[in-house]
């Protein structure tokens, strides 16, 4: 028994009830983990009006909840592969849950602030642990096609999200605070958890293969009575196996698929947060009422799902990274040709194709970017891209206010297809191909360090 065979057993796994089942459990918090990154969008506008907040206030709050995105992706992701999927997983998921409500009872704005970094932490933690998750869990023929489907699910959360908004956030003084505990709901998913299997992958990698085997056993019992005998599976020989560390993303052939990942997430965050979460406030500062705002937001928000849905059309079926590339080129176009329009039929139309297209787009970059690192640092990774492109929204915040306040509402727009283009160009250029591969060939082992050593003390005992 070593890490290869388990990794093969987990891609030989035909299309079950398990999976269907596993992806339900692991939609439930990235549902509300997508729902609360757009509460605050919702309920800026309402502060605004309730509070006399500026748009230099809304930057800095919003600014607030992506610095702790970032702290929550790059330490969550590291944590995650210390402790395991499951484990961390409900840590973050009551961390999120708990701070969203808080946000609901927050009296002041320093009170919202510190609420909102806390709720950023638990949020972008949780969504680094779903995204390596998937990745190990599901087979390598389709692991991108259910990735679309958890974003399917998730992503309901947004137009669900937004029509709850549109009743309670106009409801009163107080009604932007429902939308927060609104958020709150993930904490659900604690009643769910004990049905959530920890990844073999991880398990395996810790030297705890025994467990991993026991587990991968009762998988394959549950999968059979669906599914029928199960194929033989087949490992590759490899040489004596090393435990990578957090530093060999920057070591050997890692380090381009980091810069090049890290590039991609800062580029698309300031594109897709540039969009979805000013909207709402700019069409308010543009003479639009709070109430036909979130109107326009909410018809726009529509597109999502089946943004998700086209995604698990493509994910498989096309290389990835010219998916990718396609997307955010189309994103480009559409929310430029929506900031140069004024007219609500064509704001809505122009809205719903970026809105679904950001969500094509979104799907197959959470599918894409854990794919590129061993299972030993993939949360971690993982999470420092994700991590990465929340930081730069720390500052997208105030470059858009300050835009929007020297040159006004269009070249916001012009500044968001900019970086989408960008985004385009560095995926086709530089992304790794990853469609249909295992993840050990993706990533082969043993690594070595810089000077091209293999890195001895990095081997564990147990996988020898």
């Amino acid at each position: 028994m070593n890490d290869e065979l388990i990794a093969a057993r987990v891609d030989r796994l035909p299309v079950s009830r398990f999976h269907w089942k596993l992806l339900a459990l692991v939609s439930l918090p990235f549902f509300f983990d997508i729902s609360d990154i757009f509460t605050f969008s919702y309920a800026a506008p309402a502060l605004v009006k309730e509070w006399g907040l500026s748009i230099p206030a809304i930057a800095m709050l919003t600014s607030g909840g992506f610095f702790g995105m970032f702290l929550g992706a790059t330490l969550g992701g590291m944590l995650s592969d210390r402790i395991g999927r499951k484990r961390a997983l409900i840590i973050y998921v009551t961390f999120y849950s708990l701070f969203s409500l808080a946000n609901a009872l927050a009296p002041n704005v320093p009170i919202l602030m510190i609420t909102r970094v806390l709720t950023g932490v638990g949020i972008s933690s949780a969504t680094a642990v779903v995204m390596a998750y998937i990745a190990e869990m599901f087979p390598a023929r389709s692991r991108g096609t259910w990735q679309g489907w958890a974003m399917v699910i998730a992503l309901t959360g947004i137009p669900i999200t937004s029509w709850v908004a549109r009743l309670v956030v106009p409801s009163g003084p107080d009604g932007w605070r429902w939308i927060f505990v609104w958020g709150a709901l993930g904490i659900v998913f604690l009643a769910f958890a004990k049905f959530f299997p920890e990844s073999p992958r991880w398990l395996s990698r810790q030297g705890r293969l025994a467990e991993a085997d026991a587990l991968l056993r009762r998988i394959e019992t549950e999968v059979e009575k669906s599914a029928g005998p199960l194929p033989e599976a087949v490992a590759a020989v490899r040489p004596p196996e090393v435990r990578a560390r957090w530093t060999a993303m920057f070591k050997g052939q890692y380090i381009g698929r980091t810069l090049t990942l890290w590039a991609i997430w800062i580029l698309q965050t300031l594109g897709f947060y540039g969009f979805q979460a000013w909207v709402p406030t700019l069409l308010v500062k543009h003479g639009i009422t709070i109430t036909h705002s979130l109107t326009y937001i909410t018809l726009i928000n529509v597109g999502a799902v089946p943004g998700a849905l086209i995604a698990t059309y493509l994910a498989d079926r096309f290389e990835r990274k010219f998916s990718i590339a396609a997307a955010a080129f189309l994103i480009a176009v559409f929310g430029l040709l929506y900031g140069l329009t004024f007219q609500p039929v064509l704001i809505v139309s122009f809205g719903f194709m970026v809105g679904m297209l950001l969500q094509t787009f979104a799907a197959l970059c959470y599918a894409y970017t854990p794919e590129q690192y061993p299972t030993d640092i993939r949360n971690t990774g993982a999470g420092f891209a994700y991590g990465m492109g929340r930081l730069a929204n720390v500052a997208n915040a105030f470059i858009i206010a300050a835009i929007y306040t020297n040159f006004g509402y269009v070249w916001v727009f012009v500044y968001i297809a900019g970086a989408w283009l960008c985004t385009s160009a560095v995926t086709l250029l530089f992304g790794a191909r990853t469609t249909g591969r295992r993840l050990e060939t993706i990533n082969p082992v043993p690594l070595h360090d810089a000077e091209g050593e293999l890195d001895r003390s990095a081997l564990r005992p147990g996988n020898r």
